[in-house]
C-alpha cells in the first residue's frame, strides 16, 4: 500500500516537473512573442491529439475487457448450470432406486407375514 502511494506521488511529481520545465523553457527562450505563441499553440495541439489517441486506445481496451468479462461470466454460468444438473441427476436416479428397493423390501416382508 505504501509502495503504491510512493509510486503515485513520484509519478505526479515527475509530471508536474516536466510540465513546469517545459513552460519555463518556452517562456525564457530567446524567441519573439509571435514565435513563442506559435510554439505553445503547436505543442498544445500535439498534446490534444495524443490525448485523443490515448483515450481511444483506453476505450478500445475497456470494450475488449468488458467483452471478455461478459464471455467469461456466460461460460461460468453455463458451467455452473451443468455442474448443478450433473449433481442432481445421480441423486434423483439413486433416490428412485432407493424407493423401489424400499418398496420391494416392504412387499417381501408383508408377504412373509
Amino acid at each position: 500500500m505504501a509502495d503504491k502511494k510512493a509510486l503515485k506521488s513520484f509519478f505526479w511529481g515527475t509530471v508536474t516537473g516536466v510540465v513546469t520545465g517545459a513552460v519555463t523553457a518556452l517562456l525564457f527562450a530567446p524567441k519573439p512573442g509571435r514565435e513563442l505563441r506559435k510554439d505553445i499553440t503547436d505543442t498544445a495541439q500535439l498534446v490534444g491529439e495524443k490525448t485523443v489517441d490515448i483515450s481511444r486506445q483506453a476505450g478500445s481496451a475497456v470494450q475488449t475487457l468488458a467483452k471478455r468479462t461478459t464471455d467469461f461470466a456466460v461460460d461460468a454460468k453455463a458451467a455452473a448450470g451443468r455442474f448443478v444438473t450433473d449433481i442432481r441427476s445421480p441423486k434423483n436416479g439413486a433416490a428412485a432406486d432407493d424407493v423401489s428397493e424400499t418398496q420391494t423390501f416392504v412387499d417381501d416382508n408383508s408377504a412373509a407375514l
